[in-house]
């Protein structure tokens, strides 16, 4: 994918050609790679090799340019920082119709933190559009005592930390959600809790403790005892709850009801 992207951006000459091939191949549904402080460019000038310029981008977001001194391009992807070049080349009456690419040699700027129930956890660099299950991959995947219920904490525009949870299987699952690809951004913190654990007793074929790996209703944790027997009194299952103070709650379980770590469900005989 990132090799494409390259191939796109060097054909990306003129500043005519940015503005138009890299806004339509860059699109698609990806988020443009945003060049920030530390990372690593070429700059190359098509038929001005006199002009290449490699360097890395300051805490300020500028780079030194040939002839142009100091330009900001943090904040802008390598199409956008490469149109900006050739039209000050061309204000400034260096160059006419310059043709500009800028490649970034070295990511350093936008990282991710990877934490919790993962088997390789640790900070991604990104090198471009990358999803949250393509860094779920990169950390070898969820470890076998952690839950498919992912967290994404995320800072937004006003400072305010945002804590948003994924399903897993609905994320890998297109034909039955719709749902948009989860893009990470710079600074985002992807963590995999435990797997939590439920107990199913009473009348149910296999009574026992049951991993919490993924969010289920009522319905679906009997299902995993192996479902109701047939001396089962289906409008009859009590849940258990334990509360915030320690104590235990007695409710009466809806099918649809979410499951919570520690929950028990008892199915009750039927009396007829």
């Amino acid at each position: 994918m990132f090799g494409f992207r390259r191939w796109v951006q060097s054909i990306c000459l003129g500043v005519a050609a940015v503005a138009a091939t890299c806004a339509q191949a860059q699109t698609a549904g990806e988020r443009s790679y945003s060049i920030g402080a530390g990372d690593e460019v070429r700059v190359t000038v098509y038929g001005q090799p006199e002009l290449t310029a490699d360097g890395q981008v300051s805490a300020t977001g500028m780079i030194v340019v040939p002839l142009l001194g100091n330009l900001s391009i943090a904040g802008k992807s390598s199409a956008e920082a490469a149109y900006t070049i050739a039209e000050r080349y061309q204000q400034g009456n260096f160059l006419k119709n310059a043709q500009v690419n800028v490649l970034v040699t070295k990511y350093r700027s936008q990282i991710v933190a990877i934490l919790g129930k993962v088997n390789n956890p640790g900070k991604l660099v990104l090198e471009g559009p990358t999803s949250l299950t393509q860094a779920l991959a990169w950390a070898g995947g969820i470890a076998a005592n952690g839950s498919e219920r992912l967290i994404l904490t995320r800072i937004s525009k006003n400072g305010r930390q945002e804590r948003t949870e994924y399903d897993l299987q609905k994320l890998l699952n297109y034909d039955a959600d719709e749902s948009p690809t989860v893009w990470l951004q710079d600074g985002d913190t992807l963590y995999v809790p435990n797997a939590g654990r439920f107990y199913v007793n009473g009348e149910v074929h296999a009574p026992g403790m049951y991993p919490l790996d993924r969010p289920l209703n009522v319905m679906q944790a009997l299902s995993a005892g192996g479902g109701p027997t047939a001396r089962a009194s289906e409008s009859s299952v009590k849940l258990f709850r334990q509360q915030a103070d320690g104590s235990v709650k007695e409710l009466r379980a809806k099918p649809d009801e979410r499951v919570m770590d520690g929950d028990v469900l008892v199915v009750k005989e039927s009396i007829f």
